[in-house]
């Protein structure tokens, strides 16, 4: 009961006290007062009694009241005797803004209330409030408050004239715009208008829409405002620079930084300042800021004191030290989203500081005087969700702008700088650490000598001493030299002796180093060296030093080490260099060989002009003996192109059958002649087309063959097997593999079989051929086709070398095509195959049998003739017989020829041969044989006979040749050498084609200059020329046609054979490039090719 009494006496004396302060209502007051009321006022002269005086006193002061904000009330309450109560308040006052009086006070106030009926009446009034202020009739400080009001005016205008000053030297201006697509502008600084040349708002407005993308650059403005949208939707703040148009056309660079906020209007808008940022941009802009009224000044000034990103705080210098203001960092820097939620929790800045740090801030904040300085210190925060922070604090004490002693801190995060601070610190003491542990690994035991004091120290714990671990340094070294072996312990008292060290390093040497052998733990001696360097002494005049003590057994180890490195080195560059003389020895042996041949051979062809055969032998060595010659020479071209990377290797389509036709075709006969059985095989299935460099695996397959004819005796056997091992991501890997029964290799040559200039025993060769170079060439030709290659042998038994090269599958519909057509190319046709080697039989009639033919295999000829008549006597009909040129019994002619006696001509018989059958084609097709077909025996090469069949078998590239008629072609040869020019132009003549020559240049461009248009079907160009070189001449005649119209062929002709060569001359002009010696062959191909 008590208690409701109690609220209902002090809210009836708040309720008192708001209407008279803040409302002014003077009759409210006067209700209240019962007959025999006493007030005592805050005056000397303000007391009367009874309510009729009380109320005449209060109502002739009420002029003098104006309305006031009260705040901070607090009341006490007590129950006197009868039906009375004493309460008693206080609470603080101060005038609107609008009532033109400044002042604030602390008032006191005492009621005595007495319960009339249900009603509360005054029976007594007490008022404390400080006002000295009041003159003689006034109720109310009006005067007073007047004079405060006044001087804050004059006050806050000077603050503005500050401010304006300030705003004026910025290199800038000001502009609040809205957020809109273009940045319409709100308001905008004189100063920035006159920054842009404008004269002032108003021509602003009409010159750039009143806008933001009016002034700036187009280009740049799409940019800027997609940084400047991306930055606002992250924060409130953004920075972006672009180029400013004035109004006379020029541009500046500008930077822009502002802030979001919504202003009075409830409007989001962005506070930004715009400034010259440009380089030879160095004047200052005046700005002047007019017509802003006061209010509008003030929000200006607080909301450029929210943006400020310092944390500013006001407080009372007395405990408890309450909040007086505080800028919006504050309570977001502590994660508060409004001020009153952040006062809610906080009255006393002291609250924030953590409680083990609270005293000793406390502390720093009574020592703060007025005008006594300033007091920095960091310290540790806690966020509202708990997690930590860091800021730095600057506090002064002051009068604020109300005139109020508080004390101010201003105060900033540096959490990220703490953070990064202490990582560093943690990454320095790890690498100091690490700097440590390295020292130590390096130095296991390091000390600090202090020579005029003759001590030493071993500072570093972790480290093993032998000895104590500071003493004196002479006594130490004493007991060292028990320890040194002792060859060195003279050398080591003169070295580490201490009058020795001083000496030298008075004399100026900063570092002394020695090696010797000091005994260890283990009782052994151990490789030591001791460096003793000289330290400045920062703080006295000792001589001081470091001595470093490092085991060297791991460095002479090393050392040992790379002293055989060296001494192997030179091992093998004299093997190098004895390979290579080797090299020259073999290179003159094996030039002289055949140039030797050339030369003999033109002397006897010259003796025995008469004797026709004789002179046909002699040009047939001296054709071996050059194209012998020719080969050496390109194997040490190639091997240069390898060793300076020059060497490319191309990627076409190509006919793998042909490739193999041509290898056989070559190394057969030489196999025969040097009666070695050569045999080649293919694991089906192999592609007809597959995608690679043909012509380096050529070069491959050659040079293999080569060695084992070389290395093979008579009577001996060279194979060469090709199969697919496997398939994977596009790619075919196929393997070819050449075996033979020669010789063989030891396993010390076979370490070294691919270096270049190596060969076992060139005596064992045949005719003691060979360069060395084969090997190593075809080695860098599988890696450089990504592929890996395989060497088998024993001495005396044979070799074999494996290659396996990756190559590129066909997508040929083509040739799928005539796969299907093929398919039933010999429905119902019976098939006898006939070879003495079963595995090509099976894979042979397997082929057949894809292209739907009856295939019956045997393996002579004896069986073959069997198979006939037995069929013959059936009354059946063998439609094809395949029979193998050379079977032991009975060989493929004789076979013929006894087949074809039973048949007659209803059986096609077709002759197997390895090699080119043109030896035994006559007496062949004497015998009755149809066709020849060529081993390997192919898919492709049986579907292309099969489809062949009625057409002209068997007939050559070289035939068809013969056969082209060139009698309406002439060609211009340019060629400076008289025989070279002699030869070509007979060959030329020989096959129908005119020629005209030149010995220079600059004679084939005066012949072309002469001819009409279309005289020349060609130009065979030597390059290398006197007068005027082949490339040179090119380039001119390819002008001369600019103006006659037409563009002859032009074919290089040239010993230069590198790459590099051959692209200059195509970049001249050239159509086509052969390389000297020319070959017939080449030359009419190159022709046919381009006449075509």
């Amino acid at each position: 009961m008590y208690d409701e009494m109690q609220e209902r006496v002090e809210g009836f004396a708040s309720l008192i006290l708001r209407r008279y302060f803040c409302e002014s209502d003077v009759e409210f007051l006067i209700s209240t007062f019962d007959d025999d009321i006493v007030w005592l006022g805050a005056g000397p002269q303000q007391r009367a009694e009874g309510k009729e005086a009380v109320a005449a006193c209060f109502l002739e002061g009420r002029e003098d009241l104006a309305r006031c904000h009260m705040y901070g009330e607090r009341y006490v309450t007590r129950a006197l005797s009868g039906d009375c109560f004493l309460c008693e308040g206080d609470s603080w006052i101060q005038p609107g803004e609008d009532t033109g009086l400044y002042f604030k006070t602390h008032q006191r106030i005492t009621f005595i209330f007495r319960l009339v009926g249900d009603e509360l009446k005054t029976v007594h009034i007490h008022n404390s409030v400080d006002f000295s202020d009041i003159q003689e009739g006034e109720l109310f400080p009006v005067q007073a408050g007047r004079d405060a009001y006044r001087k804050l005016e004059e006050k806050l205008a000077d603050k503005d004239r500050q401010i304006e000053l300030m705003l004026s030297q910025l290199p800038g201006g000001m502009m609040i715009c809205r957020r809109d697509e273009v940045y319409s502008a709100k308001w905008i600084s004189d100063n920035l208008c006159s920054l842009m040349g404008y004269v002032g708002p108003e021509e602003f407005s009409e010159c750039t829409k009143n806008c933001c993308r009016g002034f700036i650059l187009p280009e740049d403005y799409s940019g800027m405002r997609r940084l400047a949208e991306e930055s606002l939707a992250k924060s409130d703040l953004y920075y972006v620079e672009y180029r400013v148009m004035k109004k006379d056309g020029s541009w500046f660079w500008a930077s822009d930084m502002g802030k979001r906020v919504w202003d009075e209007d409830g409007e989001e808008v962005i506070y930004c300042f715009i400034a010259d940022i440009s380089e030879k941009k160095e004047r200052e802009l005046q700005a002047e800021l007019a017509g802003r009224e006061a209010a509008r000044q003030t929000r200006f000034l607080m909301q450029l004191y929210d943006s400020i990103p310092c944390g500013i705080l006001q407080f009372e210098p007395e405990p408890p030290y309450r909040i007086v203001n505080v800028n919006r960092r504050v309570w977001e820097s502590y994660g508060y989203e409004s001020e009153e939620e952040y006062r809610e929790k906080y009255y006393s800045p002291l609250l924030m500081v953590l409680e083990d740090e609270r005293k000793k801030i406390e502390k720093k904040i009574l020592s703060l005087r007025v005008g006594g300085g300033t007091v920095t210190y960091t310290r540790q925060a806690r966020r509202k969700d708990g997690a930590p922070m860091w800021i730095s604090v600057i506090m002064e004490r002051l009068v604020n702008a109300d005139g109020v002693d508080v004390v101010q801190a201003i105060f900033t995060d540096i959490t990220r700088m703490h953070l990064l601070q202490a990582a560093q610190e943690l990454e320095q003491r790890i690498e100091n650490q690490s700097l440590r542990a390295a020292t130590c690994t390096a130095y296991p035991l390091i000390m600090s000598v202090n020579l005029t004091k003759n001590t030493y120290n071993c500072f570093i714990e972790e480290q093993y001493c032998p000895f104590a671990r500071t003493g004196n340094y002479e006594e130490m070294q004493k007991r060292t030299l028990e320890d040194i072996y002792p060859s060195y312990r003279e050398d080591f008292e003169k070295f580490s002796g201490r009058e020795s060290v001083l000496k030298r390093f008075k004399n100026g040497e900063r570092e002394l180093y020695m090696e010797m052998q000091e005994k260890g733990h283990d009782g052994k001696y151990h490789w030591i060296s001791i460096q003793l360097i000289c330290v400045e002494n920062p703080v006295g005049t000792d001589v001081l030093a470091i001595e470093l003590v490092k085991v060297l057994d791991s460095q002479r180890a090393e050392q040992a080490r790379q002293e055989q490195l060296l001494r192997d080195a030179l091992a093998a560059a004299k093997a190098a260099n004895s390979a290579k003389s080797d090299f020259l020895s073999r290179m003159s042996h094996d030039i002289r060989t055949p140039m030797n041949a050339i030369i003999g051979m033109s002397t006897i062809g010259q003796m025995k002009i008469e004797e026709t055969p004789r002179v046909q032998d002699c040009f047939r060595k001296i054709d071996a003996s050059s194209r012998y010659l020719l080969s050496l020479i390109n194997d040490i071209l190639d091997m240069s192109r390898i060793e300076t990377g020059k060497m490319e290797i191309n990627s076409r389509k190509f006919n793998f059958a042909e490739l193999y036709e041509e290898i056989s075709s070559i190394i057969y006969p030489q196999a025969v002649e040097a009666m070695i059985d050569f045999e080649a095989r293919q694991i089906e299935p192999i592609e007809h087309y597959y995608v690679g460099d043909a012509l380096r695996i050529k070069q491959i397959l050659m040079n293999l063959l080569s060695n084992a004819l070389k290395f093979t005796p008579a009577g001996g056997k060279i194979l060469v097997c090709t199969r697919e091992e496997k398939r994977t991501n596009g790619h075919a890997y196929v393997c070819l593999m050449v075996e033979d029964n020669g010789i063989g290799m030891s396993e010390e040559f076979m370490k070294r079989i691919f270096q270049p200039f190596e060969q076992e025993s060139s005596e064992s060769a045949r005719n003691n051929v060979g360069s060395g170079l084969g090997l190593s060439i075809v080695y860098n030709l599988v890696q450089l086709m990504g592929g890996s290659i395989r060497a088998e042998s024993r001495k005396g038994e044979g070799s074999r070398f494996t290659v396996c090269l990756p190559l590129g599958l066909v997508d040929d519909d083509e040739e799928e095509e005539c796969r299907r057509k093929t398919r039933e190319l010999m429905k119902d046709v019976e098939v006898l195959v006939v070879d003495d080697d079963e595995l090509v039989c099976e894979q042979t009639s397997a082929i057949l049998e894809e292209i739907g033919a009856h295939s019956i295999w045997v393996t002579s000829g004896r069986e073959a003739v069997k198979q006939v008549s037995d069929a013959v006597s059936e009354g059946r009909t063998i439609d094809v017989a395949m029979i193998d040129w050379r079977m032991p019994d009975m060989d493929g002619v004789e076979t013929t020829r006894r087949i074809r006696a039973l048949t007659g001509t209803e059986t096609m018989i077709i002759i197997i041969s390895a090699y080119d059958w043109s030896s035994i084609e006559e007496e062949a097709r004497q015998a009755g044989a149809n066709f020849f077909i060529a081993k390997p025996l192919f898919r492709s090469t049986i579907f292309d006979t099969f489809s062949r069949l009625g057409t002209a078998c068997g007939v050559s590239r070289e035939a068809e040749m013969e056969k082209q008629d060139f009698g309406d072609r002439r060609v211009l040869l340019v060629e400076d050498n008289d025989l070279n020019r002699e030869i070509a132009q007979s060959l030329l003549e020989m096959h129908g084609i005119q020629t005209d020559t030149a010995e220079n240049g600059a004679e084939a461009v005066a012949a072309f200059e002469k001819a009409p248009k279309g005289y020349y079907s060609a130009v065979l160009m030597d390059i290398r020329m006197p007068v005027m070189n082949g490339l040179e001449a090119c380039r001119r005649i390819r002008d001369l046609e600019k103006h006659k119209g037409g563009m002859v062929p032009i074919l290089a002709m040239t010993a230069n054979a590198f790459d590099e060569d051959k692209a200059q001359a195509y970049e001249a002009g050239m159509t086509g490039y052969l390389v000297k010696p020319l070959e017939v062959k080449a030359l009419l191909e190159e022709l046919q090719t381009i006449w075509q």
